[in-house]
């Protein structure tokens, strides 16, 4: 299964933070239930201001609760979570990138722009 990151902006709910943890619920059952698996949740700001108004369903939003989601799941359930993510109006924006076909391609060594055996033969001759 293809590695998935979820970048998303909730309303903010001044009084609790109930509308967050039911998104973030209703997103975790949704990938549990077919099979997928949640790697990683980070929280990366409650309340903060964004960048410029946003409407969402008829309504105009100020500021937003900011969370990050990685996961593995199939591309026909990331199609069924855009459709969730569409329908839900606690939700301002969100962004689905994928990471990684493989979790061995998620980790790949980078090339240098300098090879190792260079910079030895550099230092030998100082």
């Amino acid at each position: 299964m293809p590695l998935y990151e979820l970048f998303c902006i909730a309303v903010h709910n001044p009084a609790s933070s109930v509308n967050l943890r039911s998104v973030i619920n209703s997103l975790s059952n949704q990938i549990h239930s077919t099979g997928g698996v949640v790697r990683d949740l980070k929280k990366l700001g409650i309340n903060l201001t964004l960048p410029q108004r946003m409407r969402r369903m008829r309504q105009y939003h100020e500021r937003g609760d900011h969370f990050t989601m990685t996961f593995d799941t199939s591309p026909i359930v990331l199609k069924r979570l855009d459709e969730t993510l569409r329908r839900d109006p606690s939700i301002i924006r969100w962004t689905l990138l994928k990471r990684a076909s493989k979790v061995k391609d998620l980790h790949k060594p980078l090339n240098p722009s300098i090879e190792f055996a260079e910079i030895e033969s550099l230092k030998d001759k100082l």
